[in-house]
């Protein structure tokens, strides 16, 4: 009975011994059991005094290393000090002894061997109970598992003397701080920081001995969230020193971490940037200074280059506008010509010559129509057809026309030896472009000479070889040479501007390669070329290809014999141009259709959503009106889903018609067009309807 203990706060060992000393048995072992259900308790024992019996659980033997069935039964005192490390009996049975005496709480700290033979720090808690003479007659008690705390412990107080003699040396500031945020440890450097010597500071938290506590906080809970993470921080900030001036601080903090890298604590360094942080300031200070001249001198050259620009698109636009006030003049002579002269001859009864007149009126109109489709073709605002071609198909197909254009005196080459050549592209546009560029060709082959289509797959990638507006992947190119005079740089430089030629007058519009400028550029691709004084000239038409493996799609152009008779169908023609609108709806009424008309795009609307017969729209394009006629199209097909629908447009926007397919019941035509084309694509949407 001289020896013995352990450790827990005297509020759990109050709660868990009878405040009597008759409280029965089953009584403490309720309130024990509770406290092993709550936590890291690792034994219970009763130490029953008079008889000098241990009786103890089985989780008490294991942590003495001694047998459960004697524990159970009961031991003496003696066996249980047994376990005892040598070095912590006297102080175990000094502490017994005091509580034995003056009665009530006990709490001691000590190590015990294992049944490996190992020693473990446990904590002791008990409750000497006192009879009404005051001799103890019984001693109940927990044990808890205390070896991590002990161990962490050892650890921060090893760590605390490496940091005591690193930091002695380290210039600047170097501290440590426990889990808690208490100072462990700093050099001189923190005491002059601080301004206060190590007795004020050690052993306290920054709420603790900094003046401004909302500093204090912020650097607790930086503190707080390297430790919790476990990741190193860098900061900088202002600290105010003890003498009232300021300075910039550089500080880094790192989780402290033990051998087995577990977090003990942070430590923490500062070093005072205040100078660099001046030169930083001075130095961007000074850049700011420098951009404001450079933005300054930018927007001068930008004013420079925004007149010249200015000056370049009146010269461009001049030069466009009387290009075609020259050509639309002279076709309008042949047409305004041609009628006074039929309204002439119709006055003296004399009919013979008209027809020849309306031939000459009509000529001159389509010739202004095919002058408008290249201009819609350099401002690409044409409408499109495409279509997945084979362009190799395409090029063999046109290869005699070609030869016959060029001529005899030419010898021209064809080598198509690309690996894929379809591409989603109008067709028809193709052939006018490679045409355009085999006559500009034969035009510099004054004496004869050769011409060569070659075609060739390449990658072109984002850079001098493809345009910003282009993606980078895989095009077709179409290379048209020829071994004439070539041209000059300043010449070269002008090439694609609308109506400039190096032709004689009236020997061509220049809109040829202005046209194919803007079909390449509308088609997903671009327009390179090549040339030099005397060494001919490279034209690179560049297409992009297309990848999906879908067999190439050929529209044949439907054909309708001229005693085709309509069998009553109902049109409806919505156009905001009176005179289009008159020609198209007489047109049809004498194809024998029933024709009702609107004039914009909600009267359309309001027609197709009633319950008037109609079947086909025959529309165009751009409409007043809030809707045009794409999106009247869309909202008729929600009621009548079948419905065919025939657009007309003078153009067509690429987010209206663009590259995409028309599907099998609509169909586009370009104004102005022919009687024969308007019946053909009607009569065609029908049949297919």
């Amino acid at each position: 009975m001289d020896r013995f203990s352990p450790k827990v706060s005297t509020q759990t060992v109050e709660s868990l011994s009878p405040s009597q000393s008759n409280a029965s048995p089953a009584d403490v072992s309720e309130r024990l059991q509770l406290a092993l259900d709550a936590g890291a308790i690792i034994g219970t024992w009763v130490w029953d005094i008079p008889t000098d019996s241990v009786t103890a659980d089985e989780r008490f033997s294991r942590s003495f290393g001694l047998s459960a069935e004697r524990c159970k039964a009961g031991i003496p005192i003696a066996e249980a000090f047994s376990s005892i490390h040598p070095e912590d009996v006297d102080r175990v049975a000094e502490d017994i002894r005091e509580a034995m005496t003056r009665g009530g709480p006990y709490r001691c700290e000590y190590r015990v061997r294992q049944d490996d033979g190992a020693y473990r720090w446990v904590e002791a808690n008990g409750r000497a109970e006192l009879d009404a003479n005051g001799e103890a007659i019984r001693f109940p008690g927990v044990l808890m598992d205390i070896e991590s705390r002990r161990a962490a412990e050892a650890e921060r107080d090893r760590m605390s003397a490496l940091l005591r003699t690193f930091t002695a040396a380290v210039p600047g500031v170097v501290y440590a701080k426990d889990l808690d945020g208490r100072m462990l440890v700093a050099n001189h450097g923190t005491t002059k920081l601080i301004g206060k010597p190590p007795e004020f500071y050690l052993g306290k938290t920054d709420l603790e001995f900094l003046e401004d506590k909302d500093q204090a906080r912020r650097v607790m809970e930086t503190d707080r969230s390297v430790m919790r993470s476990g990741t190193a921080v860098q900061i900088e900030e202002q600290v105010d020193m003890p003498d009232g001036s300021a300075t910039m601080w550089l500080s880094a903090k790192a989780p402290l971490l033990n051998e087995v890298d577990e977090v003990i604590g942070l430590i923490g360094s500062s070093i005072d940037v205040t100078a660099r942080k001046q030169a930083e300031t001075a130095l961007l200070e000074l850049n700011r200074t420098l951009e404001i001249r450079i933005s300054e001198a930018v927007a001068e050259r930008e004013i420079a280059q925004a007149a010249l620009r200015q000056s370049q698109k009146m010269d461009a636009i001049g030069q466009l506008t009387g290009g075609i006030a020259h050509d639309f003049n002279n076709l309008l002579a042949g047409i305004t010509g041609s009628l006074d002269l039929i309204k002439m001859r119709l006055n003296q009864g004399r009919i013979a010559d008209v027809e020849r007149y309306v031939a000459v009126a009509y000529g001159a109109a389509l010739r202004a129509a095919a002058l408008t489709h290249r201009l819609l073709a350099f401002s690409r605002r044409q409408t499109l057809l495409p279509e997945h071609t084979d362009v190799h198909v395409l090029i063999a197909e046109m290869e005699e026309l070609i030869r016959r254009t060029v001529g005899p005196s030419i010898d021209l080459n064809v080598d198509l030896a690309a690996a894929s050549s379809t591409c989603l592209v109008d067709p028809a546009q193709v052939e006018n472009s490679l045409l355009n560029l085999c006559i500009n060709s034969r035009d510099a082959l004054v004496e004869g000479g050769k011409i060569s289509i070659k075609t060739y797959n390449q990658i072109l990638e984002q850079g001098p070889e493809l345009d910003a507006e282009l993606a980078p992947g895989a095009y077709l190119t179409i290379c048209v040479g020829d071994d004439g005079a070539g041209m000059s740089p300043e010449i070269l430089s002008k090439v694609f501007e609308p109506f400039f030629t190096t032709k004689p007058l009236g020997a061509g519009t220049g809109l040829g390669l202005s046209m194919v400028y803007g079909f390449a550029k509308q088609s997903g691709g671009q327009i390179k070329i090549d040339s030099e004084k005397g060494s001919g000239t490279r034209v690179y038409l560049q297409l992009p290809l297309h990848t999906d493996q879908i067999d190439a799609v050929v529209q044949t152009e439907v054909k309708i014999e001229a005693d085709l008779i309509p069998s009553g169908e109902t049109v409806l023609v919505v156009d905001d141009e009176p005179s289009v609108r008159m020609f198209v709806s007489e047109t049809l009424g004498a194809l024998g259709y029933r024709v009702i008309e609107a004039a914009d795009g909600l009267a359309g609307l309001a027609l197709l959503q009633s319950d008037t017969p109609i079947d086909l729209l025959v529309t165009d394009i751009g409409l007043p009106g809030g809707i045009d006629g794409r999106r009247m199209a869309n909202a008729a097909r929600k009621c009548r889903p079948r419905l065919p629908v025939l657009f007309m447009t003078g153009y067509a926007e690429p987010a209206i018609v663009g590259t995409q397919l028309l599907d099998s019941a609509t169909a586009i035509i370009t104004k102005p067009f022919a009687l024969d084309v308007l019946a053909s694509n009607v009569s065609a949407l029908l049949g297919k309807a």
